[in-house]
């Protein structure tokens, strides 16, 4: 019984962790592609000009 309840813990502190590295990853990973990407943007699309 005790072998089960240590491994609940262990696995509930592992979805934890990978949750973090997930929402981490999500925010990391897009913004250094748009910092990569943000001048070719401003080439491609110029900013509109409002009557």
């Amino acid at each position: 019984m005790e072998e089960l309840i240590l491994d609940a813990i262990i696995t509930a502190i592992s979805l934890v962790f990978l949750a973090i590295l997930g929402i981490i990853s999500g925010v990391a990973i897009p913004g250094l592609f748009l910092a990569a990407v943000a001048p070719w943007l401003d080439w491609l699309l110029p900013e509109r000009k409002k009557p």
